[in-house]
């Protein structure tokens, strides 16, 4: 599959500027490139911003990359309903976002934000 000029921009601006990662990031695993920025890479990448806020994982801890390849259903059995315990509102976060890329207009990438449902999330974790 080949991938636009503007494309391979969203899907490095969304990894450097949005999720803070190196730029080396996307160059060691460009299979990322093909997937769906509204609706795998941002849904996942909430899901793995919580992990983080909660503490639940270490940055250097857990392959991002094995996140956004795996299937949806691994994805959803694995990670998400896994932490039901310590996250139960993250098969809610996931999709949300889900649902925000079937409503942002093509080429959006409005919905990478957590959203008031993962800061509820994290909020309630230490109230």
């Amino acid at each position: 599959m080949v991938s636009s000029e503007h494309k391979i921009m969203r899907v490095m601006e969304f990894f450097v500027n949005k999720m803070g990662w190196d730029s080396s990031f996307l160059a060691r695993s460009p299979i990322l490139i093909g997937f769906s920025l509204e609706k795998r890479i941002v849904p996942r990448c909430a899901v793995y911003q919580v992990f983080l806020l909660k503490g639940l994982i270490k940055n250097n801890s857990f392959n991002l990359t094995t996140l956004l390849k795996k299937p949806e259903k691994w994805f959803l059995t694995k990670v998400v309903n896994c932490h039901e315990e310590e996250a139960p509102e993250l098969l809610k976060l996931y999709k949300d976002k889900l649902a925000l890329a079937k409503q942002d207009p093509p080429g959006s990438i409005s919905g990478w934000h957590l959203g008031d449902a993962a800061h509820r999330l994290v909020a309630n974790s230490y109230a």
